[in-house]
């Protein structure tokens, strides 16, 4: 083999050790940010209530922006057009889920930048009822400039609850 020919395999081999160690460390930056911002616990009925109701209680006296009906249709409470601008803007978007059928809650608390990337769907339940944040229809812009908010505070049927505000 020629020294170039032997150069050229040791530049080829050592571009596909970087490209792997830098996809194990996004993988691992992946993982950690999902750590860091999911939360999901086992729960009874009570406990479940329990959380709710103290994450409710910060916005006691306020209506959510959107309600979902039993017929999964959404409805805006309060358009944001019509909401003054708020000195404080959120830093994050925080879900509030519970599912029954799994006893468990999952809190998730998403950052405003990641919001702001795109629309994308978060899949909260498993089966086919699922609850979809794109439905909401809600502009990221708009819901920064009131500031801290209730958006959506949904009680299903089958006892399945979403609560989600901006922090």
């Amino acid at each position: 083999m020629s020294p170039s020919r032997k150069t050229w395999i040791w530049i080829v081999v050592s571009g596909l050790g970087v490209c792997l160690v830098a996809l194990i460390v996004v993988a691992g930056a992946g993982v950690y940010f999902v750590a860091s911002h999911v939360r999901q616990e086992s729960a009874s009925s009570g406990d479940a209530l329990r959380t709710f109701e103290q994450a409710r209680a910060r916005f006691s006296d306020q209506k959510p922006l959107v309600e979902v009906d039993v017929s999964d249709q959404v409805k805006v409470l309060r358009r944001l057009q019509d909401i003054p601008t708020s000195t404080t803007k959120p830093q994050t978007m925080a879900i509030l889920a519970w599912n029954p059928d799994e006893g468990r809650v999952v809190n998730i608390t998403l950052p405003f930048w990641l919001l702001r990337m795109g629309r994308r769907k978060i899949d909260l339940f498993n089966g086919d009822r699922n609850f979809d944040l794109d439905r909401l229809s809600l502009d990221v812009a708009e819901l920064e400039r009131i500031g801290p908010a209730l958006v959506l505070d949904m009680r299903a049927r089958d006892g399945q609850r979403v609560l989600v505000w901006t922090q």
